[in-house]
């Protein structure tokens, strides 16, 4: 079941840029608190926590679904009301480690609550262990079903008995009592797989050498000026004389 936890929060009454700085410089985080009202519409409180207690709560907890009790009280201290809320947002500063805003969602103990649970693996696959194959995880997160209370933390998947080829499917979980899926039920949580094989491409024994294309010589015999017939007489022979 996921943890409840005690959170005192104060009204906060301004809501300007100004404001909130005022509220972070005094070692505290601005929030808002949503909550239905009788004509079901939606009403926004903004609300103001210390920051050292809001830290707290979240290293405790083991999920991304945090249940609190919020008890909320005017700027003496004095209680208003309480309420059971989920804690839905918390904006941390992009560059330096510390909490900027959180959103609180008021929500009714008897109302169905549709949650995202992440899950875990517990035991190693006979597959992995003993045919080499290698575990993969499907789904991160199962969305479940249930009243606020029996909201669980985590939900824990035993896959030591996989073999490769094999997975463990959203109908297969073993769920809290009172806790319903609303994933496919086919749809695979882990399965392994057989493991992948290398292929090495053969090497080519066969060299081809390059084509050298050799330049034409010119044959010593043509004749200067590039052009053919027999060769002048006067660089080539005996002059022909007159009879």
């Amino acid at each position: 079941m996921a943890k409840t936890v005690s959170l005192q929060v104060s009204q906060r009454a301004g809501i300007g840029r100004t404001a909130l700085k005022a509220v972070r410089t005094a070692g505290r985080v601005p929030g808002v608190l949503y909550g239905k009202t009788k004509d079901q519409g939606v009403r926004s409180r903004p609300i103001e926590i210390d920051s050292k207690k809001l830290s707290a709560v979240l290293h405790s907890s083991t999920s991304e679904n945090v249940l609190v009790d919020v008890e909320v009280t005017d700027a003496a201290g004095a209680k208003v009301d309480q309420h059971l809320a989920l804690l839905v947002d918390v904006q941390h500063h992009p560059l330096e480690d510390y909490i900027i805003h959180i959103d609180l969602h008021e929500i009714d103990q008897d109302e169905v609550l549709h949650a995202e649970v992440p899950v875990a693996s517990v035991g190693e696959p006979v597959g992995v262990k003993n045919g080499g194959g290698l575990l993969e995880t499907m789904l991160r997160t199962i969305r479940v079903a249930c009243l606020p209370r029996d909201l669980p933390e985590l939900i824990t998947v035993d896959v030591s008995h996989l073999a490769i080829g094999h997975s463990v499917h959203v109908r297969e979980l073993k769920l809290p009592d009172r806790v319903t899926a609303s994933n496919r039920p086919e749809l695979p949580v882990y399965s392994v797989f057989a493991p992948k094989e290398e292929t090495v491409a053969a090497a080519t024994t066969e060299v081809v050498q390059p084509e050298v294309i050799k330049e034409k010589k010119v044959d010593e015999a043509a004749p200067a000026d590039g052009k053919g017939g027999k060769p002048d007489a006067k660089a080539g022979g005996k002059a022909e004389g007159k009879k």
